[in-house]
């Protein structure tokens, strides 16, 4: 085992910016037991772990925060930009705008270069990251050549997919949800409107950027089409400067949203979802439920003690346990489980395709992890515990989304009551009465 002086060596400093390292305490752990007998050094790493994660966990939430924003209000700066100088240059019977559109452009490449930087400028203290995909496009046309023309002048920058309609258009969004559709007006099957408006109206596809390239239409179709959602239209025959400029400006300005929209769903303590994330993915949930006749499950959880953190050691020793207790809930979550702060100290859970019984046995997993997790707060050890209550709305139910919230909040409230730090199950939900129906 190396020695202390070799620990100190090696030990990573502060941020750039003289900020502590959030890892500070676990590295304090691993120099102060240098030397002594490896199950002692796992025991002491053990308990200082959960510490380690919410400091990490708050370091990383406030960076994120902070590079979403940034990301997000460049991006939007340089698409205005390049969308000035679009309208300047497009103007017809207007001269004199060639220093000023190069100016403006000038800018715009300033920014996206400013923006790009940090992703493809690696250094030996930070290795170079995965560089993002390209973004995907899908071309929706009948016209062959017309398909082959816009594939060609943009699968250089994109990845590009082609259908021939309006109906394998829709098919194709709602499975690989690209990030810009090019689409015909006029389509077999299903014509470029009809298409439109059932993307708009899938939850999951209404925000993926739609571009009508056709050869003509009225100012009645096109009014509609823009009603209907539509971001931009490009009249046939079109420059392929003027494709990919629009192009690129669609990408760019879906992206800067995508990222403020994240960063608005996103609770920064924690890093789970917040309030009205959740409940727009609960409707969600719900409905899919319903539709395939599959069950659901919600649980609630409530941090025990909070409290008596808050008032002896400081709100900010209360945010550190709540973060704590965020880290022990995500990392037991499977990538189709969904996890929100509901506020507070309160934490919710939704479980698709899950029975009442499986999620009982994640209640009771979770809150056995708590109940051997603490937090070190100077100098002193804060233990965490959080009560469970777990509702599910069975198989081919008929449940409002709120009520199965209601029913895991007063299993939730059932299990305080019984003592805390343990794990409450609503009752099967029956099939209302006619009379519980009127």
């Amino acid at each position: 085992m190396s020695g202390a002086n070799d620990f100190e060596r090696d030990r990573v400093p502060g941020g750039e910016d003289g900020s502590p390292d959030p890892l500070a305490p676990l590295l304090e752990v691993l120099v102060s037991t240098a030397g002594l007998p490896g199950p002692e050094i796992a025991r002491r790493v053990r308990e200082a772990l959960p510490s380690a994660v919410a400091e990490v966990a708050d370091s990383n939430r406030r960076l994120r925060e902070a590079t979403f924003q940034r990301e997000a209000l460049v991006a939007a700066a340089a698409v205005e930009l390049r969308a000035a100088a679009d309208v300047l240059e497009a103007s017809d019977g207007v001269g004199g705008h060639e220093e000023e559109v190069a100016r403006l452009r000038r800018v715009a490449e300033d920014l996206e270069r400013a923006l790009r930087a940090p992703r493809e400028a690696p250094s030996r203290d930070r290795p170079a990251q995965t560089p993002v995909g390209r973004p995907r496009i899908l071309v929706a046309d009948d016209e062959g050549d017309a398909r082959d023309i816009l594939v060609t002048i943009l699968q250089t920058e994109y990845e590009v997919q082609a259908v021939a309609d309006g109906e394998h258009a829709v098919e194709r969004i709602r499975t690989e949800h690209p990030d810009l559709v090019l689409m015909d007006l006029y389509m077999p099957r299903l014509d470029g409107l009809q298409a439109l408006e059932r993307i708009r109206s899938d939850p999951a596809t209404a925000d993926i950027p739609v571009i009508f390239v056709s050869a003509g239409a009225d100012d009645t179709v096109k009014a509609r089409a823009f009603e209907l959602g539509a971001v931009d239209y490009l009249q046939k025959p079109f420059s392929d400067r003027e494709l990919r400029a629009r192009v690129e400006r669609t990408v760019r300005l879906a992206r800067s949203q995508t990222a403020l929209r994240e960063l608005a769903q996103t609770d920064p303590l924690t890093g789970l979802a917040n309030l009205r994330a959740f409940r727009a993915r609960l409707e969600d949930e719900v409905k899919r439920a319903r539709r395939y006749g599959t069950p659901l499950t919600a649980i609630m959880t409530d941090m025990d003690y909070l409290k008596p953190i808050n008032d002896d050691l400081g709100h900010a020793a209360g945010d550190r346990a709540i973060a704590a207790v965020a880290a022990v809930i995500r990392a037991e979550l499977r990538e189709t489980d969904f996890g929100a702060r509901y506020g507070g100290d309160e934490f919710v859970i939704l479980l698709p395709h899950t029975s009442r019984d499986e999620g009982r046995v994640l209640a009771e997993r979770i809150c056995g992890r708590l109940k051997q997790t603490s937090i070190d707060v100077a100098g002193r050890s804060v233990s965490l515990g959080a009560s469970f209550g777990v509702a599910c709305m069975p198989e081919n139910a008929e449940m409002a989304a709120d009520a199965l919230v209601a029913e895991a909040d007063a299993a939730l409230y059932r299990a305080k009551r019984s003592g805390r730090g343990r794990v409450a199950v609503a009752p099967p939900i029956a099939e209302p009465t006619p009379r519980e129906h009127a």
